[in-house]
């Protein structure tokens, strides 16, 4: 390395082929292969060499920062975003969405400063930081630290280095990229031709290693294996355990490749041999294989070190690259440099990407980006080597197997190019860019072209996996002509156009292709057999052309003469399309009109023939035209198609006519209209048939592609097809054109008034089809180019009819938006607008606690809305129609007209329509056919469509200007009853205008909703009319018509005396009623007056839960239960019952506090050092359990069939797989029974024994034995003390029961395999009728405490010592049901069902406990009697009272030590506040507060503050017994933390007692308040008078020796970290989240997978109990438990939250719930953008800021255990395929 060094630094560069590089390299691999040296650790010492080597033997550390400092700063950041890492981008000032910045420039630039419109995404990994690069940008296009120019354009960038550094440089980045390629590149079998590395790198005979016997077998990625199939196999060819073959598969993946043996040649090989000649065996029914094999393959262990080194070196040179533009540009230098063979360097990489796998890929791309990329004099020229090689790098790019994100393959960096205007223009106009782009889209459709007669269409276009794929990957060809297209010049030069129309032909081409592909004939006998496939042929031209439809329709509005070039090549292809089908004959139509034949036939009026005659004589103009032809198609009978996206492109094109000002009769010249109407008519009615039900035959498939076609997807199909309509008419004779209309609806027959009631099948929803399309046609005039409306007008019409149906959120308005015009979304800065238009129309209404807002439509605008907008549904225009007639009865106000823009020179002819007497027949019709109320082809829709026709032809007469050159009668046409365009005579013919006014007498529903409309119309006609100096007859018979008629008063009337009389009647029956029962009424009016007295004195009395004065005491009344199943009821009396409550047992760590295990003592009575706890709850509704065991009994099939149908659906759910059943009633989840027990009322003649006499009985339960035991145990290391083995009392003669949800699981296990008739197997236990109640109510119970053991700990199965568990439990659920009642009333915020369980729960227990034959535990008996025995010796270490929770030994003892005729509840709950009192005294430190007043006036103050210098004093910290300095703090202090205690004990004694609190505990109070009323609940003493310490005459100071004991208790060492952390309060709440959501994604885009060292983290989630990052929906870190594999959330939440985990995923901003390692459930997340929604994604923006309030709702969930029941009812439909793959994916 020296000579090298010494050669190389001389003024000629030596060694040009790199020989004595080479030797290095391999000299360094057979020396890490002789002594084992990992490619890691030779890999960092040959990159150390090399650093060394290109700084001329400087060290690199001091020598590369020096270099880059002489070259200046400045230049664009060409930072590589990593997968995951937050870009941002600014909707105001970005170019398009693809220009993106780091989080570094972006906060350091204008538009973070100035807050500009942001957009947050997270990358994929293949893209560049854009800070610098002027034309990404409109404003401020470099933060402060890349606003300086770079000199990245000096051409002598590279002669500002030294000499020796650029030579040196020169030779090593030459030689190490040759090599690189070399290794890379395979292409023989041996291994000395399988590459072709130089010959001075490979080792030969002479070396001190025989290479060849050193092989390695290497495992490649594909595409084709599945992970359980790569597993699959590594489990049995390389005897792997689960978890070693997982990580196999994952390393696999994220690298691309692994080694999975180095051995010997002959082993490698056969290794390779069992890999490609694998059969599953038979465990592995349950994967699906496929028949290709792993690639995998066999190579020397020297080339395979080589190719991981070479890696690193690549990897090595984009950091050089990167931190030095001087540098960037020599490795360019080197890299464009042609070869022998004329290849460049990168065009080398180009043509064999296919060899490379995903590790080697990404080392390509990242030195692409850093190196190529950002040097900005070879960007355009390594865009020119793109296209020139695309067709290469694209058509490995659909071959390669080997990754399956498209990020690591080449392609994607072609967005580097195509978006940059100036090299984009190039590429297009000087190499054909489009062109060869989009020749690779055209040749892979290529083999679904079919070419019969001269006509190419699609055929045959089905999918498999392989096509699939490749078709998934061919959108990346639409994505590079996407980019080129987004960028459109000023100035278009010719060689532009030249290039455009060149592409535009290939476009057309193709899109002919497609036109009425996939056709359908209508079925007319029998329903279908096979449905045809569809999806494809939508996902063609919905998916893949609509991408770049759009942006080819603004290329050929560019400019006016690629307009008209543009339109030759359209019209040309549309005509050519058109000669497919064949005129008819043009004889079709007589003079006067076929209307006037078609009466003849049917047998008309009478004067036909007469009408006839005198229609010839009113001018010269005829009606209609004499010869008329159409095209020879009928939709019942011929192929119809939903796909001419040929004629929608035109329709695009073609509108934009009026914008450059050209004379229509030019392009009349060329073609004529009619022949290109049928099509897009065709689609029109098509879709309205199907939804008139006359495509049932054909099955599903015509529906599903009708509603794409109308609701999905109607921006790029229903618009354009309506447009193209739109358009054409306007170019066609409009009686000619109604003309072939009403021929292509086949509704003559309808618009000849029949005397029969013949009904044509469907002739009059074919009435309805026609007069829509007349409205979307004619009177719609708010589209682009069709009308003088500005885009943000079209805006605020579809707006308005969105909030029209309801009150919606924003979300759904842009979306909705979205769907309805497909340019919108191109359009980065639209939401500004849409913003500011919203504002303008809709008032914000706040729901959610005011973070959600949804928009309400202003009043102003109401008359904006009209019910028959051509973008709704048939759904949504009968809600909005619904709430607009709702609206409209509501209010008194007149009809106002929706507004009216005027139509463009184009389109204006469309006014020539309303006077048609097609029109006006078809008006007359449908209003005569519903007044004369003879006819049944009439509906209320088609009378309103009418009306709103009438409508809009009267206020285009209204808007119509006195200089319009096409003037309209229309009014005129309203009134005259002769008026001719009817076109055929009739008996008592009227005007239009009198069956308008004769509609306003009628009473009738759908007329009433439509009066204000006609009376507008009546009134505008007036006003347009000159009829004040005369009055026809028939308006004033009309008037008179209006006037109330006499009859129908009187028969108002007469219902009116009919009411008052049976009235009377019921009145008169009533009286008899109350004489005859008078004394029954009496009865009950003094038991109303005694019932009443009762609750007032009730109310007066005192409630006491404890002590003498307990009371009131409850009536021993039964409690009447109702099975929910069986519907029996049952009382429940004092004992056991049949009824049983369901149970949800869960593990929890909501109260949990991380406990110092230097400080810890061992005490099993205190959940808070004790880990995981057990809480309970239940929906407490009762059934029987021969009941619910009935239920079970059903099969899966039955059970599936009550799930999905009938009457009960969605009753009966169970979790068979988990053991676990759901409530029949409420659905809430459950996995344990427990019985009900009524209330004992012995319990409530118990004595009440005083303190000083419980205490007596502690000392006298103890027998001096017993007191030396607990004595040398408890001086005894809590590390080697091992507690004695339980002694629990025998039970009975019973063997034990089976598991509660065992039998559910066996059960249905066996019924999947026998008949639903048979019986359920014999249980252990006998049948109840021969079993007491009490051994039931025994078994029962041991049956619930053994399933809740199993939940604790499923290892514990046959221990029997149940109860520490049990107490526990309590203790915990009782903590966290006062914790949750905290902002409710103590006493009265639970359900009464809730505390019906909870008093029978306690009861259960309470019995189950105190029985001598049942579960009993000694040694919680002795402990509880030691702990409150004011006996102790001095050297017993006793468990210290800081570490011991008083709730729980309050629990414990009442449950434990139990008396049959004396309660001690008072006594108990008086030395569990004096223990609570002590331990707050004994946090309280001396100089806690300074500088506070220490006067006080209250005695219970100064007594405490006396109190804590005593306790002090005891214990050992304060020499003298000196009070607190300031007593009123210590008692609010004491006041403060003794409340929670107080709350829990009368929560547990109101529903142990049964002793309702009072009026006021069951509302809320103020904490002073609270306080007073818990210590007159629970019959406690001042603060000052239970804690009288004094030994004066009478006192034995049985208080004092306890409290001294406990004091005695405290460790003076651990004392003060003791104190600390009892100080750390137990707030259940999760953890606390960033402000910023981006913030998180900063973070997650940090994190590494602790088993993987290369590759892409997929998603991350972070756990929002701990605040941990874990991998998520990945194979990386899945784990093993038992039988059964689980995912890294599920391995998390087992160790973090026992089995029950809340995790947060950012990829989606989503709340995970997963409560079990088979179940999860899917809620928003908290964090919002502006608006108050969440992450949405079709927007994919993720500049969210917390909601505290939506935080706040999650917490509370987790905190209240409504995880379970909310997982449960939302997991109901999971299959057992679905609940595993939870498991396994997360």
């Amino acid at each position: 390395k020296q000579w090298y060094q010494r050669r190389v630094r001389g003024e000629n560069a030596v060694d040009p082929n790199g020989r004595v590089l080479h030797q290095y390299f391999k000299s360094a691999l057979l020396h890490a292969l002789q002594t084992g040296t990992p490619h890691e650790v030779l890999s960092n010492e040959i990159l150390a060499t090399l650093s060394r080597l290109v700084c001329a033997g400087k060290d690199p550390q001091t020598e590369l920062p020096r270099l880059k400092q002489a070259l200046g700063a400045g230049g664009p950041c060409g930072k590589i975003l990593q997968y995951n890492e937050p870009t941002f981008s600014c909707l105001e000032c970005a170019l398009d969405r693809t220009c993106v910045m780091c989080m570094e420039c972006y906060y350091a630039s204008p538009h973070h400063t100035e807050n500009h419109n942001l957009h947050v995404t997270t990358s994929h990994g293949s893209g560049m930081c854009d800070c610098g690069d002027d034309e990404a940008w409109k404003y401020a296009p470099a933060c402060s630290v890349h606003a300086a120019k770079g000199d990245d354009d000096d051409v002598a960038l590279e002669m500002k280095l030294p000499g020796t550094v650029r030579n040196t440089c020169t030779l090593i980045f030459k030689t190490l990229l040759d090599l690189a390629m070399s290794v890379f590149i395979e292409k023989g079998e041996s291994y000395d031709e399988q590459f072709d590395i130089p010959q001075t790198v490979l080792p030969n005979e002479t070396d001190c290693i025989d290479v060849s016997s050193r092989y390695v077998t290497v495992i490649y990625n594909d595409e084709v294996h599945n992970y359980d199939e790569v597993i699959a196999q590594f489990k049995q060819l390389l005897k792997r355990s689960h978890s070693e073959a997982s990580a196999y598969a994952t390393s696999i993946d994220r690298e691309g490749r692994m080694l999975i043996r180095a051995a010997g040649k002959a082993e490698c090989q056969e290794l390779t041999r069992q890999f490609l000649n694998y059969k599953p065996g038979e465990n592995s029914s349950r994967v699906r294989f496929n028949k290709e094999p792993l690639v995998t393959k066999s190579m020397p262990e020297f080339v395979y070190m080589l190719q991981n080194i070479m890696v690193d070196v690549v990897d090595w040179l984009t950091e050089l690259a990167r931190g030095n533009a001087a540098l960037k540009r020599i490795a360019c230098h080197v890299s464009f440099k042609g070869e022998a063979d004329g290849n460049c360097f990168i065009e080398k990489v180009m043509l064999h990407e296919k060899f490379f796998w995903k590790k080697v890929k990404n080392a390509w791309n990242n030195l692409f980006m850093s190196a190529y990329f950002g040097d900005v004099l070879y960007k355009k020229d390594i865009g020119v080597l793109f296209i020139k090689n695309y067709s290469a790098v694209f058509k490995s790019f659909l071959e390669d197997d080997k990754v399956r994100e498209f990020t690591y393959c080449l392609i994607s960096l072609t967005v580097q190019l195509f978006t940059v205007p100036s090299i984009s223009n190039i590429l297009m106009t000087e190499h054909s860019a489009l062109e060869v782009i989009f020749r690779q889209f055209i040749d892979f459709y290529e083999f679904f072209v079919v070419r019969d007669s001269g006509i190419c269409k699609f055929q045959n276009l089905q999918s498999n996996a392989t096509i699939s794929k490749r078709r998934m990957r061919l959108n990346h060809v639409l994505l590079d002509a996407k980019y080129i297209l987004s960028n459109i010049p000023e100035e278009i030069s010719t060689g532009t156009e030249d290039a455009f129309l060149v592409f535009l032909q290939l476009f057309v081409e193709f899109i002919s292709y497609m036109q009425e592909m996939n056709p359908h004939v209508r079925e007319s006998g029998n329903h279908i057999l096979r449905e045809k496939e569809w999806d494809q042929y939508f996902l063609l031209e919905i998916s893949e052309i609509r991408q770049i439809m759009s942006f080819v329709a603004r290329w050929c509005t560019a400019s006016p003469r690629l307009f008209v070039r543009s339109l030759e090549v359209l019209l040309k292809a549309q005509l050519e399309n058109s000669e497919k089908y064949e005129l008819s004959e043009p004889t079709v139509v007589n003079s006067a009109g076929s209307l006037c034949s078609l009466v003849r036939s049917l047998g008309g009026g009478p004067n036909t023939a007469n009408w006839e005659q005198q229609h010839r004589q009113l001018g010269e103009q005829p009606l209609f035209p004499d010869r008329i032809s159409y095209v020879q198609h009928d939709m019942f009978k011929d192929p119809v198609s939903f796909h001419i996206p040929a004629t929608r492109l035109f329709a695009i094109v073609f509108s934009h006519y009026p914008k450059f000002d050209l004379p229509i009769d030019l392009l009349l010249k060329t073609f004529t209209p009619e022949e290109l109407l049928d099509l897009p008519l065709r689609t029109i009615l098509l879709s309205q048939q199907i939804e008139a039900s006359m495509w049932k035959r054909n099955g599903t498939t015509m529906e599903n592609q009708s509603m794409c076609y109308r609701d999905h997807y109607k921006s790029i199909m229903w618009d354009k097809d309506l447009l193209a309509v739109q358009l054409l008419l306007t170019l066609c004779q409009p009686e000619d054109a109604l003309l072939k209309i009403i021929q292509k609806y086949k509704i003559e027959p309808y618009l000849v008034l029949l005397k029969s009631d013949t009904n044509y099948d469907h002739l009059l929803r074919m009435a309805e089809a026609f007069s829509s399309l007349l409205l979307y046609v004619i009177c719609e005039r708010f589209r682009l180019n069709v009308s003088e409306a500005k885009e943000s007008d079209i805006i605020r019409k579809d707006a308005v009819h969105i909030l029209a149906i309801s009150n919606v959120p924003r979300s759904k308005i842009i979306k909705t938006l979205e769907s309805n015009f497909d340019h919108f979304e191109e359009d980065i800065t639209k939401t500004d607008e849409i913003d500011e238009i919203l504002d303008e129309i809709a008032d914000k209404i706040p729901v959610e606690d005011g973070v959600k807002t949804m928009l309400k439509l202003k009043p102003e605008f109401y008359n904006w809305f009209t019910p028959f907008y051509y973008h709704y549904s048939h759904g949504q225009r009968q809600s909005a129609e619904s709430s607009y007639y709702q609206r409209q009865a509501n209010s008194n106000d007149a009809f106002k007209p929706p507004p009216l823009p005027a139509f463009t020179k184009l389109t204006k002819n469309l006014r020539r329509y309303f006077v048609s007497p097609v029109i006006q027949r078809f008006i007359y019709v449908v209003l005569k056919r519903f007044t004369s109320g003879s006819c049944v082809l009439i509906s209320d829709l088609l009378l309103h469509q009418v009306l709103y026709l009438t409508m809009f032809g009267v206020l285009d007469e209204l808007h119509a200007s006195a200089d319009d050159p096409l003037p309209t009668n229309f009014t005129q046409c309203l009134i005259r009853p002769d008026n001719p365009f009817y076109l055929i005579p009739e008996d008592n013919q009227c005007s239009i205008m009198s069956l308008l006014k004769y509609l306003l007498t009628m009473e009738v529903k759908s007329v009433n909703e439509v009066k204000p409309l006609v009376r507008w119309i009546l009134k505008t006609c007036d006003s347009l009319t000159d009829t004040s100096g005369e009055a026809d007859e028939e308006t004033t018979a009309m008037e008179v018509e209006e006037q109330p008629n006499p009859s129908q008063e009187t028969h108002k009337e007469k219902m009116k005396k009919r009411r008052e009389a049976m009235m009377r009647k019921f009145k008169s029956q009533q009286a008899k009623f109350l004489l005859e029962n008078q004394e029954a009424f009496k009865n009950m009016s003094e038991e109303a007056e005694q019932g009443t007295e009762t609750e007032e004195m009730t109310e007066n009395i005192e409630h006491v839960v404890c002590g003498p004065n307990k009371g009131p005491i409850p009536r021993p009344e039964s409690t009447i239960l109702t099975c929910i199943l069986c519907k029996d009821c049952e009382k429940v009396n004092s004992g056991y019952s049949t009824m049983m409550y369901g149970c949800l047992i869960e593990k929890s760590v909501v109260l949990k506090m991380e406990k110092d295990d230097d400080i810890a003592e061992e005490y099993r009575l205190s959940y808070l050092l004790g880990g995981q706890n057990l809480h309970i709850q239940s929906c407490g509704h009762p059934m029987h359990l021969k009941c619910l065991q009935s239920i079970m009994k059903l099969t899966p099939a039955l059970q599936h069939l009550l799930t999905m149908t009938g009457a009960d659906r969605n009753r009966y759910s169970f979790f068979l797989p988990k053991g676990e059943f759901s409530c029949p009633y409420c659905k809430m989840a459950a996995n344990c029974a427990l019985p009900v027990v009524g209330y004992e009322t012995r319990d409530s003649r118990r004595a009440s024994r005083s303190t000083r006499d419980f205490i007596k009985s502690m000392e006298f339960g103890l027998d001096q034995n017993e007191i030396e035991l607990m004595e040398l145990e408890f001086s005894e290391s809590p590390t080697v003390r091992t507690p004695p083995p339980p002694t629990i009392e025998v039970l009975d003669s019973f063997a034990e029961a089976q598991n509660f949800m065992e039998l559910l699981r066996d059960t249905m296990l066996q019924e999947r395999l026998t008949r639903m008739s048979d019986e359920l197997p014999p249980a252990d236990t006998p049948a109840s009728e021969n079993v007491e109640p009490s051994s039931k109510f025994k078994e029962d119970m041991r049956r619930f405490y053994r399933r809740a053991k199993n939940i604790l700990d499923k290892d514990a199965v046959g221990s029997r010592c149940y109860a520490p568990f049990t107490l526990k439990m309590i203790s915990y659920t009782f903590s966290m049901l006062e914790h949750t009642l905290r902002d409710k009333p103590l006493l009265a915020g639970l359900a009464e069902y809730q505390e019906g369980f909870f008093e029978s729960f306690l009861q259960s227990v309470h019995q189950s406990l105190s029985v001598h034959d049942h579960l009993f535990n000694q040694e919680l008996d002795r402990e509880l009697r030691y702990l409150f025995s004011p006996q102790v010796s001095d050297g017993v270490r006793l468990p210290s009272i800081l570490n011991t929770d008083i709730f729980t030994m309050f629990v414990a003892t009442r449950f434990v030590i139990y008396s049959e005729k004396e309660c001690h509840d008072n006594a108990l709950v008086e030395l569990c506040v004096i223990a609570q009192i002590v331990k707050i005294l004994l946090s309280v430190s001396p100089g806690e507060i300074v500088g506070a007043d220490s006067s006080a006036d209250d005695s219970d103050a100064i007594h405490l503050a006396t109190v804590w210098g005593h306790v002090r004093h005891l214990c050992g910290l304060s020499e003298t017994d000196d009070p607190f300095q300031c007593p009123t703090y210590l008692l609010s202090r004491v006041k403060q933390e003794l409340l929670p205690l107080l709350r829990k004990i009368a929560l547990f004694l109101r529903y142990a007692t049964q002793v309702p609190g009072g009026p006021a505990l069951k509302e809320i109070q103020s904490p002073q308040g609270e306080f007073n009323l818990l210590m007159r609940y629970l019959n406690l003493p001042t603060l000052g008078q239970l804690l009288t310490l004094d030994r004066g005459v009478g006192q034995d100071g049985y208080k004092d020796d306890l409290i001294e004991k406990w004091c005695k208790s405290l460790n003076k060492d651990k004392f003060l970290k003791t104190v600390e952390q009892n100080k750390t309060k137990r707030e259940a709440k999760l953890i606390d989240l960033p402000k910023n959501f981006v913030e998180l994604l900063v973070k997650a885009s940090k994190y590494t997978c602790p088993k993987i060292t290369f590759g892409k983290i997929q998603t991350t989630a972070i756990c929002l109990i701990c605040g941990d990052l874990v991998c998520y929906q990945s194979y990386c870190c899945q784990e093993t438990i038992g039988d059964s594999n689980y995912g890294p959330c599920n391995m998390h939440a087992h160790r973090c939250s026992g089995d029950l985990g809340v995790f947060l995923t950012l990829e989606k901003c989503q709340v995970l719930f997963l409560p079990l390692r088979t179940q999860g459930y899917f809620i928003s997340g908290p964090y919002v953008d502006k608006y108050g929604e969440g992450y949405k994604t079709y927007t994919k923006n993720k500049a969210l800021t917390l909601s505290p309030q939506i935080y706040r709702k999650i917490e509370q969930m987790w905190v209240r255990h409504e995880i379970r029941p909310l997982v449960a009812r939302n997991s109901e439909g999971l299959g057992y395929s679905r609940i595993e793959q939870i498991g396994l994916m997360y």
